[in-house]
């Protein structure tokens, strides 16, 4: 990656290509009669290394039979909550952000290996003290869609507005790691009153150097989320810029009518060559919103009018259409289909729901595979047991609860009944669509006959996670997904189970809070072995999940439908159907 790179971060090049050979990837699967889709896709290796500066140097590397022009189309139940990439978490919402903006590193696609190269940055980063320290140098001849020179300034700026209080929503990874503290804002409080952030530094126009309170030798793979966004001081226009934010990427946005569509065009100002993973064929790429899922599908399906060039980011194939996607073979032949880094959970509110013998009854009683039928059968992905998923470091499969999928209500029963509350009340929160109605009724009715009182409370779909991202949500169970930032434990536990990092719009919506957990994530994370860091993590996975936080649901598969018009899509790093790669045929 660089001439000295760290001992830790060389090591966990290695642990993460480990730790991510379970990811799946591939064609999707059928039964042994061709008739019924209920396996997974065989298993593939989706290793994940570090790139040199060769690797970083753009063009992208052309697709065989792609060409430029025409026009490309997304098809989405709901718009974007955030386009500001300081506010990006969702996955959706990091897949536009690759057609929008970059970051100082990213991820290259090559075969079935990923490769964590410069973006901005002409390679991943050097460290002259073993990861406590990182330099990086910008590439010459980047611009935003204004033709201004994006500088080392603006990545610095990018990353301190994150800290203010109006901008929230985004991963904090590089925040903690540069005050020493999940209390971010009580070190630094953002820019908005004249201050900086001195543990950025920025000696000149195309260096900026990171100041970290600790050692963190995956801080590479950390500037590779949107917060290492650029962003110029005179174009922050604060919360208006989540709706239109400053391109330093190959499109940007033309027009825009927010719930319904979107229009990016090309940034003429973007510079292939200093770019090694985008390829930007289209010339055009258009957004509609506001369909079920259901909808979506039959649309890709019929691939009538601009339909044939159509694809979705998360639009999965359900229940409808599975079998007849997956059994028709030019059907089958126009998805997008691998694992992903994603366990999804039903979400405990623990701060509500305090007696721990009530959680585990909800655990029980839960209709796992019921509800897996609704979303799309085994084609939506396998059970989960554990709280992390099969591609980070240090897995290991296990069932504390030892129920079937489809529940254990006399289980539920005895549980209840240990924590001296036969009937407590359940409010459950949900996605306000045809599909979640259905699911919704499964639960309810499931927690009904364990001896459950539920109460349903449909949310609106766009901003589902606002409403159960606050501390004070009036929820007792909601549905929710969580994906590895880069294949380390220290990415999914810390950032779901760490009750320091409960706040509004944050990540731990299950508010779980055991000072002796955090305790023990703190120690694990200063490990410099990553392969014997992935083993503790694991065991203390096992004493969470003890605590019965969540209702692991499954490990989720990516398979989405695109039209006959593109060539490819494919499912990226982050478990979404990416538009790097794809072309107008």
């Amino acid at each position: 990656m660089n001439p000295r790179p760290t001992t830790r971060l060389a090591a966990l090049t290695a642990a993460l290509a480990l730790g991510a050979a379970a990811c799946s990837s591939g064609g999707g699967g059928s039964s042994d009669d061709g008739k019924t889709p209920n396996k997974a896709p065989e298993a593939k290796v989706r290793a994940v290394s570090i790139g040199t500066a060769a690797d970083s140097k753009g063009p992208a590397k052309p697709i065989p039979g792609a060409k430029s022009g025409g026009t490309a189309k997304v098809l989405e139940r709901t718009d974007f909550n955030h386009l500001d990439p300081a506010r990006v978490y969702v996955s959706h919402e990091q897949t536009v952000d690759l057609l929008l903006t970059r970051q100082l590193t990213t991820y290259k696609q090559d075969g079935d290996q990923t490769v964590l190269v410069g973006d901005l940055a002409t390679d991943t980063g050097s460290s002259p003290d073993g990861g406590k320290t990182w330099k990086f140098t910008l590439k010459d001849g980047l611009k935003y869609e204004d033709g201004s020179p994006i500088t080392a300034q603006d990545v610095k700026y990018g990353v301190e507005r994150s800290f203010a209080k109006e901008i929230t929503g985004g991963p904090t990874w590089i925040q903690e790691w540069l005050t020493g503290t999940a209390d971010i804002r009580s070190v630094y409080d953002g820019p908005y009153n004249g201050r900086e952030l001195d543990a950025i530094r920025t000696p000149d126009e195309r260096t900026i150097e990171f100041a970290l309170a600790s050692p963190h030798g995956d801080f590479p793979f950390a500037v590779a989320m949107q917060t290492s966004t650029p962003v110029p001081k005179a174009k922050d226009t604060k919360l208006e810029f989540d709706k239109h934010p400053l391109s330093s990427g190959p499109y940007k946005i033309s027009a825009r009518d927010i719930d319904k569509s979107m229009t990016l065009v090309r940034n003429e100002n973007w510079n292939a060559d200093t770019d090694s993973v985008r390829h930007a064929y289209p010339n055009q790429w258009n957004f509609e919103f506001g369909m079920q899922t259901q909808q979506i599908n039959e649309r890709l399906i019929a691939a009538n009018g601009d339909d044939k060039n159509a694809m979705t980011f998360r639009a999965n194939v359900g229940r409808e259409v599975a079998q007849q996607v997956l059994t028709t073979p030019d059907l089958k032949a126009r998805t997008a289909d691998a694992g992903t880094p994603f366990t999804e959970y039903f979400e405990i509110n623990n701060k509500r729901q305090t007696n721990v013998k009530v959680r585990q009854a909800l655990i029980a009683a839960f209709p796992k595979e019921q509800v897996r039928q609704i979303l799309g059968g085994p084609a939506y992905g396998e059970f989960a047991t554990t709280l992390m998923g099969p591609t980070v470091l240090g897995f290991e499969k296990y069932d504390l609860a030892g129920v079937p999928p489809t529940g254990d209500i006399a289980k539920a029963k005895a549980l209840l009944a240990e924590s001296g509350t036969p009937n407590p009340t359940i409010v459950y929160a949900y996605n306000q669509t045809p599909m979640w109605e259905q699911v919704s009724v499964t639960i309810v009715q499931a927690l009904q006959q364990a001896g459950f009182k539920v109460v349903p409370q449909p949310v609106n779909d766009k901003s589902y996670y606002t409403e159960i991202g606050h501390v004070d949500n009036k929820y007792d169970l909601y549905w929710s997904g969580w994906g590895a930032d880069w294949p380390s434990a220290a990415t999914v536990l810390p950032a779901k189970f760490d009750g320091r990092k409960i706040a509004d719009d944050g990540t731990e919506y299950n508010l779980y809070n055991n000072p002796a957990m955090s305790a023990e994530m703190d120690r694990i994370t200063a490990l410099p072995d990553v392969v014997a860091a992935g083993k503790e993590w694991s065991n203390l996975e096992k004493k969470i999940m003890a605590d019965a936080p969540v209702v692991p649901f499954v490990y989720r598969r990516q398979l989405t439908l695109y039209g006959p018009g593109l060539g490819g899509p494919r499912v990226g790093f982050i478990g979404s159907t990416y538009p790097t790669d794809v072309w107008v045929k």
